[in-house]
C-alpha cells in the first residue's frame, strides 16, 4: 500500500497547503501513486485527471480541520488546477470535487474509474500474496513443489502481475530482486499448466519473427497448443496471410487423410475466421478516428472537442490524420489541408503533455532558438534541476541518432554542453532520506532485497 504522511492534527505547528498530483500534466504520476512510488506524499492532497474529469480530494479525518478551513485548502487545489488548464478545457466538474477520508478509498475510487472493482482487488491482493510467499522460500525444490500444489492458481492476471513487478523493480533499480521474480517466473513457465502453453506460446510467435514466411506460419499454426496461440500468429503474420498463404495450406489439405486432413481443414477455417475478425476490427477503429477528425474540423471550439476525447487520440488516430493531410495535399485542396493542420497542431500539443516533464524539457529546448533562448531556459530550469538532467539528455540524443534525425541530435548536443556550465551539480545530501545511516540493515542482520510487488 502506499505510503503516506499527514501533519500532525490539531498539534501540527505549521499551516497546511494545498498540493495537487495532476495526472493530465504528468501521467506518470498515476502508476506513482498507485504503486506506491510517491515520496513523502502529503495528505490534503487533490487528485486529478483531467482525462476523466476527475476531481478527488483526500481529507483525512486525523487532520482535525474545521469545515472553514477545509474549504480554504480546497478552494487553493482548485484555484491551482484551473489556471493550469488550457482555456478551452472543461472546468465544472472542479467546482464539486469529491471527498475522501481514507486513502485506501481514494485509491479504489481511482482504480475503479479504470473498471477496477473491489473484489477484483482483492484477488489481485491473493495474487501479490502468493507471489510474496513464493519468493520467501530459499530451496529451489521447495518451491517447485509449492508452484505445483498451486498450479490452478496460475493464469494470465497472476503471470502479468510478475511480469509488471519485475519492471517495476528494474525501474527501481533493484537488479537483485528483479532477478529473483525472474527467476520464479521461469519456474511457472517450467512447471505450471498455464506456464507451459504460455512457454509454447512464446516459442511460437518468437520462430515468426525469426523467420517470416508463409511456411513458418503454417507450421506454427498447426502446431500451435492453444486457439489464442493461433490468434496471436495471425495477428502477427497477417500480411502473410493471402491467396498464395490459403493455396500453400490447401496442398497440405490435399495431401494429408484422415484426422489430419480434417484438422488441417478444421485450421483453414479458424485462420480465415480470425482473420476476417480482426480486419473488421482495424475498419472500424479506422471508421472511429476518420469520425473523431471529422467531429474536431466541424467543431467552431476544435481543441475543446480533442480534449474531451483525448483518451482516443493515438498512433492510430495521428497516422489517419496524417493520411487525410498527404491525401489534401495531393488533391490540392488548400482550405482542407490548413483545417487538418490545424487538427495536428491541437493534438500534437495534446499528445506533447502525456509526455514525462524531462521529455517536455528537451522537447522545449530543442524548439528554442540557439544559444541566446536555450540559454535563458536552462537558467530557469537550474531552479529545479541539476546536471543529472544531461544524462536522459545523452539518451534523448543517442536515441535521435539511431532514428536519423541528426540535425536535432547535433542541436541537443550543443544544448548540453550549455548545460553542464548552468545546471548545478547533484548534491546527494539534498535527498530526502540522506544521510550515513539512512537505508542501513540492522547490524549483523543479513542485507535482503526489497521486492516490489506492483499493482495492477
Amino acid at each position: 500500500m502506499p505510503q503516506l504522511v499527514t501533519p500532525g492534527g490539531a498539534s501540527r505547528q505549521q499551516p497546511v497547503t494545498a498540493q495537487v498530483i495532476d495526472v493530465g500534466r504528468d501521467p506518470a504520476l498515476k502508476s506513482a501513486l498507485l504503486s506506491g512510488r510517491l515520496q513523502n506524499l502529503t495528505a490534503p492532497f487533490m487528485y486529478h485527471d483531467p482525462s476523466k474529469q476527475l476531481a478527488y480530494v483526500l481529507m483525512p479525518m486525523e487532520l482535525g480541520m474545521r469545515d472553514m478551513e477545509q474549504q480554504r485548502i480546497i478552494g487553493q487545489m482548485t484555484q491551482a488546477v484551473m489556471r493550469s488548464l488550457p482555456e478551452a478545457a472543461p472546468r465544472g466538474y472542479l467546482l464539486q470535487p469529491r471527498m475522501f477520508f481514507s486513502f485506501q478509498s481514494l485509491i479504489e475510487a481511482i482504480l475503479e474509474q479504470d473498471g477496477i472493482t473491489p473484489d477484483m482487488l482483492k484477488e489481485q491482493q491473493a495474487r501479490a500474496d502468493l507471489i510474496r510467499d513464493w519468493m520467501r522460500l530459499s530451496d529451489e525444490e521447495a518451491l517447485r513443489k509449492s508452484v505445483r500444489e498451486n498450479d490452478a492458481k496460475v493464469d494470465g492476471n497472476l503471470l502479468e502481475l510478475l511480469n509488471a513487478s519485475i519492471e517495476a523493480n528494474i525501474e527501481a533499480g533493484r537488479e537483485q530482486a528483479a532477478q529473483g521474480l525472474a527467476g520464479l517466473q521461469r519456474v511457472l513457465v517450467e512447471e505450471t499448466t498455464y506456464g507451459k502453453v504460455l512457454g509454447a506460446r512464446m516459442a511460437s510467435v518468437e520462430a515468426l519473427r525469426k523467420n517470416p514466411t508463409r511456411e513458418v506460419l503454417i507450421e506454427q499454426l498447426v502446431n500451435a497448443p492453444d486457439q489464442e496461440t493461433r490468434e496471436a500468429l495471425v495477428a502477427m503474420g497477417r500480411q502473410l496471410i493471402d491467396y498464395l498463404f490459403f493455396q500453400i495450406l490447401t496442398g497440405r489439405v490435399d495431401a494429408a487423410t484422415g484426422d489430419e486432413k480434417q484438422k488441417l481443414v478444421n485450421l483453414r477455417k479458424e485462420v480465415q475466421d480470425i482473420r476476417d475478425k480482426l480486419d473488421a476490427a482495424s475498419r472500424a477503429l479506422m471508421e472511429q478516428k476518420t469520425q473523431l477528425i471529422n467531429a474536431i474540423l466541424a467543431s467552431s471550439k476544435p481543441e475543446e472537442v480533442a480534449r474531451q476525447r483525448e483518451a482516443e487520440i493515438d498512433d492510430v488516430f495521428m497516422s489517419m490524420l496524417q493520411s487525410n493531410m498527404q491525401e489534401a495535399q495531393q488533391r490540392h485542396d488548400e482550405e482542407l489541408l490548413k483545417a487538418l493542420m490545424g487538427v495536428y497542431q491541437i493534438t500534437m500539443q495534446i499528445m506533447s503533455e502525456r509526455q514525462p516533464p524531462e521529455i517536455q524539457m528537451i522537447n522545449a529546448l530543442l524548439m528554442a532558438k540557439y544559444p541566446d533562448e536555450t540559454k535563458q531556459l536552462l537558467q530557469e530550469m537550474a531552479k529545479s534541476l541539476d546536471d543529472r538532467f544531461i544524462q536522459v539528455m545523452i539518451q534523448v540524443a543517442d536515441q535521435l541518432s539511431q532514428e536519423d534525425r541528426t540535425d536535432l541530435g547535433a542541436k541537443l548536443t550543443q544544448v548540453m554542453v550549455q548545460a553542464r556550465d548552468i545546471l548545478p551539480k547533484y548534491d546527494p545530501s539534498k535527498d530526502t532520506g540522506a544521510g550515513p545511516a539512512a537505508n542501513q540493515p540492522e547490524p549483523n542482520t543479513p542485507a535482503k532485497p526489497k521486492i516490489e510487488i506492483a499493482r495492477r
